[in-house]
């Protein structure tokens, strides 16, 4: 009983109202279900939300990516079971991300983080209008099916260096962008929506699993606040991924470009609290 009232009073919860912490459980599912259902971890509006409910930067940065992991293991499940993952795409996207992002994180010292997220906040907006003007073309056809094209080496090539470039960007402003990634699948891969969304929630995870273990390892977490909002995550990323498998082609392109449209802003800020650095 001593250890549990330890934990307790040592965790930003203990400082909460129960009307905050139910708050912030209903804001939790919300942003997962609309996660699990495009594929995107969503983390640059989690981070904020826990930031403005009092918790500490280091601390919500390490809730952050915990829960990322946890609703994308969830999520990813059942778009694995529905066969929305294309494997090949996850390796040759997934591993260079990783090094791109450790090579990244090394040379963030020497680059101007305020113009790389501002031109993050200018490929989402861009990314969300072609998207939404794709959906809303009445000519688009709703019952695209195309799987993944057949690899080749240049589609290879390709592959292994959007997954590296987008790495190394994130590595760099210290985000996952999965919200980057997610266009990159689409617009330039080819990629059908719906499996889009399986193959990025599983790099997703594969990279904020590692950006979770360096948090792990400095003690920036809280486990009251992971078990919170991971167990109300993890129902809504399964939900919003159910979701996704009930949607045509055209709604979940529409989908894809509202939550690129609507993240835009919360890079935009990044940039701008970073500026002149």
């Amino acid at each position: 009983m001593t250890v549990l009232l330890g934990v307790w009073s040592g965790s930003p919860l203990a400082d909460f109202s129960t009307f905050e912490i139910i708050l912030l459980s209903v804001l939790a599912f919300a942003v997962s279900y609309v996660s699990g259902m495009v594929g995107m971890a969503l983390g640059v509006v989690r981070l904020p939300l826990l930031i403005a409910f009092g918790v500490g930067v280091p601390v919500a940065a390490g809730v952050n990516l915990a829960v990322s992991v946890v609703t994308a293991a969830t999520s990813g499940w059942e778009h694995w079971r529905s066969g929305r993952i294309a494997w090949r795409v996850v390796l040759l996207i997934g591993v260079p991300s990783l090094l791109g992002a450790f090579v990244g994180g090394l040379t963030s010292g020497s680059i101007r983080i305020w113009i790389l997220l501002a031109l993050v906040t200018l490929v989402l907006m861009w990314s969300g209008v072609v998207a939404l003007a794709r959906a809303l073309r009445s000519e688009e056809r709703t019952d695209d099916t195309d799987q993944v094209t057949l690899p080749t080496t240049r589609r290879m090539a390709l592959e292994t260096a959007v997954g590296f470039l987008i790495g190394l960007l994130g590595g760099a402003v210290g985000l996952v962008l999965g919200t980057v990634r997610m266009p990159a699948l689409v617009n330039v891969l080819k990629l059908n929506p719906a499996i889009a969304i399986g193959t990025n929630t599983v790099i997703g995870l594969l990279v904020g699993a590692s950006g979770f273990f360096g948090k792990l390892i400095n003690g920036d977490i809280d486990l009251l606040l992971i078990a919170l909002l991971g167990a109300t995550g993890m129902v809504g990323s399964y939900l919003g991924a159910i979701r996704t498998g009930r949607m045509n082609t055209n709604n979940l392109r529409l989908a894809i470009g509202v939550v690129l449209i609507a993240v835009a802003p919360f890079m935009g800020v990044r940039a701008f609290l970073e500026f002149p650095n």
